[in-house]
């Protein structure tokens, strides 16, 4: 084979090129045989726009993810995610009355985001997700008295609070840190990160920085620690636009590995950026609630 020339068709929703197909009717089976009365040819953001395989490009992408990492590594590993880390800001919090933003948030008061949260957030059998709560989670306790994180942990078993703003994790004998601070633009996305680790002592330095609130996504070693900047789940806001904040959407996976002292012998962090949002989702989200053997 010399030459291999792709002729897409064409997106029936905007006559853009269309690479994907999408399915008109609402079936899940896995295999569904049909033509044009079932199927569309469409363009690649009006199929990350569809709603109807929002929940199974979720779970795709952790499986693309686990045959990538074996390919990279040559193993064999079975999908083994069994933890989340959230690094804080898991509400948009609350803004004063005559804050100019205050008119963005669809759900105005703390519990009104509290209940939000217990209800849609995703729930996986098995997988755990650890969190602390974040600069805009500070807002409801500064107005209401209210800490948000206990609230949600005492109604979800699967989510389990660690504080406020910072946290330690110890795996074996190595040193995670997870932080959240105010978001402050600065001229070079490290900046924020590397002075936080030039405050630190030595015998303070933990192996590995969890660094939630910049929106942003990279990771670097700064003075031998494994410094991870953690993006946002969320769309761009009316607040990060006019403040011109990048906001990068997506999450790591990390592995950790530790020698037979328990120290730690690499880490591993693959970026999984997301490019596309859907518009309003968070008025018309699926909640995503996964059992074994089950998909809801």
């Amino acid at each position: 084979i010399e030459n291999i020339i792709i002729n897409p068709a064409v997106c029936i929703d905007n006559g853009n090129d269309a690479y994907f197909t999408t399915r008109t009717i609402d079936n899940n089976s896995e295999t569904l045989i049909g033509a044009d009365d079932i199927y569309k040819a469409v363009d690649r953001k009006t199929y990350y726009n569809n709603e109807n395989i929002k929940i199974t490009n979720y779970v795709n992408m952790i499986i693309e993810f686990n045959d990538l990492y074996n390919k990279l590594n040559n193993t064999h590993n079975e999908l083994d995610i069994d933890k989340v880390i959230h690094c804080g800001n898991i509400t948009e919090g609350l803004y004063p009355v005559k804050n100019k933003y205050s008119n963005t948030l669809f759900l105005d008061d703390t519990m009104r985001q509290v209940n939000y949260v217990i209800e849609n957030y995703p729930y996986i059998e098995g997988i755990k997700t650890y969190f602390i709560n974040g600069t805009k989670d500070e807002t409801h306790f500064k107005n209401d008295g209210i800490n948000i994180g206990k609230r949600i942990a005492e109604e979800r078993d699967d989510m389990i609070y660690l504080g406020t703003n910072t946290c330690h994790i110890t795996i074996d004998k190595v040193n995670m840190l997870l932080i959240n601070l105010n978001l402050a633009k600065t001229y070079t996305i490290s900046y924020r990160p590397q002075q936080f680790i030039n405050a630190m002592r030595s015998e303070d330095k933990p192996n590995i920085l969890l660094y939630g609130g910049l929106l942003e996504m990279q990771k670097f070693n700064y003075r031998n620690v494994n410094c991870i900047s953690v993006p946002s789940v969320v769309a761009t806001t009316d607040e990060m636009t006019q403040k011109r904040y990048s906001n990068n959407i997506g999450a790591w996976y990390i592995t950790v590995k530790v020698n037979k002292k328990g120290y730690l012998e690499s880490i591993q962090a693959l970026a999984s950026p997301y490019y596309v949002t859907n518009k309003e989702d968070y008025i018309k989200s699926k909640v995503l609630h996964l059992t074994k053997g089950e998909n809801k």
